[in-house]
């Protein structure tokens, strides 16, 4: 029925001449328009439920055999990703998405709903060209942003490189690893010489700026600036330093120096990493297993073991309470990791690839290999559904956390 239609029956319907009735009129006639609004719309600013998934980018159109890049300058919604992996929130609410096999960062304005491309699209070099978009970006591991909406770091494993993109002017450097791509043995080498890479398989910023690198083949984590250390656009030596690791190999059935300096630990191979907003880093290391290393007392430490996913794709951490939040493109899961909780809880889906519609709960949905997560200040998560082509959301995480003794 038209609105129009509807609202002149409610008017006849309880009096509109008489003014007792003019309160309740509004009330009803309000409750009229939103009971016959289209499924699809929404009142500005209105808020999805807690727990539900919806989706804030990409169409979920087929990827790249039918092609799969559209949308810029365009609503999020409706842009074609193809299989989007590595987001990251800016403090702004930016987010910005590694469109993988489009080899291209895009972000989505946090008021418009705008997408645009910030990174790839061209056929340069990244260590030559003047511009981000003029880049023909390599496959992205892994992404960051740092806390003040300045610079976006991006990490590629097969290319041994996190470069940096001055999100201001749009330009683009190279930050630690070779020029020329090539992975670098430093594992024997205690010299300043510590911006070689080999195999970058995760990076986090910390609050106050100091970019963390996991150098997995290395296995070593390094610490870059903070960015006040550096200099027109170049790395001072005494701006990169190794944090965690001796670059030998953990050995079997040690637990790899837990308690001590983390500079003595040893690891196996390092995943992914993240940074709570005390500067307490989290770092995957090896099979199902998380490290933590204090940032005052700079010793190491086992976080959780034997619970984690074999391989986890993502790892997000709550600057409020603590939790961390893993994505497991294996299982199509994502799961959550509250401090005090001796097992992890499901954050969404069922252990089945799939597509499920936006308002599904999130612990009931299909995901389709999700392989980034983020949380914003506000504690909605963001998952990449790669698969699925999609970005979705899951507004209000920590309302549905579960009591750390249960």
């Amino acid at each position: 029925m038209p609105l129009g239609r509807a609202v002149r029956r409610l008017r006849r319907a309880v009096g509109a001449g008489r003014p007792a009735a003019r309160g309740r009129l509004g009330a009803l006639a309000l409750a009229a328009a939103l009971a016959i609004l289209p499924a699809g719309c929404a009142l500005p600013g209105a808020q999805a439920r807690p727990g539900a998934l919806d989706t804030v980018a990409g169409s979920g159109a087929t990827g790249w055999l039918h092609g799969g890049y559209s949308g810029d300058a365009g609503p999020a919604t409706q842009a074609r990703l193809n299989g989007p992996r590595a987001i990251a929130l800016s403090a702004d609410g930016t987010l910005y998405i590694a469109d993988t096999d489009n080899n291209r960062i895009r972000s989505v304005h946090p008021e418009s709903g705008t997408v645009n491309t910030v990174a790839g699209g061209g056929s340069e070099n990244w260590a030559q060209a003047d511009s981000a978009t003029a880049v023909a970006l390599p496959e992205v591991t892994d992404l960051a942003v740092d806390p003040f909406g300045r610079v976006l770091y991006i990490a590629s494993m097969l290319d041994n490189q996190v470069a940096a993109v001055d999100l201001h002017t749009g330009g683009i450097e190279i930050l630690a690893g070779r020029t020329d791509g090539a992975a670098a043995d430093a594992r024997d080498r205690v010299d300043s010489a510590t911006t070689v890479l080999w195999w970058p398989s995760g990076i986090d910023v910390g609050p106050n700026g100091t970019l963390y690198i996991a150098d997995s083949g290395n296995r070593r984590i390094l610490a870059v600036g903070p960015d006040h250390l550096r200099y027109d656009g170049r790395l001072r030596a005494d701006s990169v330093r190794v944090i965690a690791g001796t670059g030998a190999e953990r050995p079997a059935g040690s637990d790899g120096g837990n308690g001590g300096p983390a500079t003595e630990a040893t690891f196996g191979e390092l995943g992914r990493l993240t940074v709570a907003r005390d500067g307490t880093v989290y770092v995957v290391d090896g099979q199902r297993r998380l490290r933590s290393i204090d940032p005052y007392r700079h010793t190491i430490h086992d976080a959780w073991t034997g619970r984690l996913p074999p391989t986890p794709d993502a790892m997000a951490v709550d600057p409020r309470e603590g939790t961390v939040y893993v994505a497991d493109a294996a299982t199509h899961r994502a799961m959550g990791f509250v401090p005090g909780r001796k097992e992890p809880y499901i954050v969404a889906g069922t252990g089945e690839p799939g597509f499920s519609a936006d308002g599904t709960p999130a612990n009931d949905a299909l995901l389709h290999a999700p392989g980034g997560i983020a949380l914003s200040p506000s504690g909605d998560l963001y998952l990449a559904d790669t698969h699925n082509q999609r970005i979705r959301r899951i507004p209000d995480i920590r309302a549905l956390t579960p009591d750390p003794a249960t």
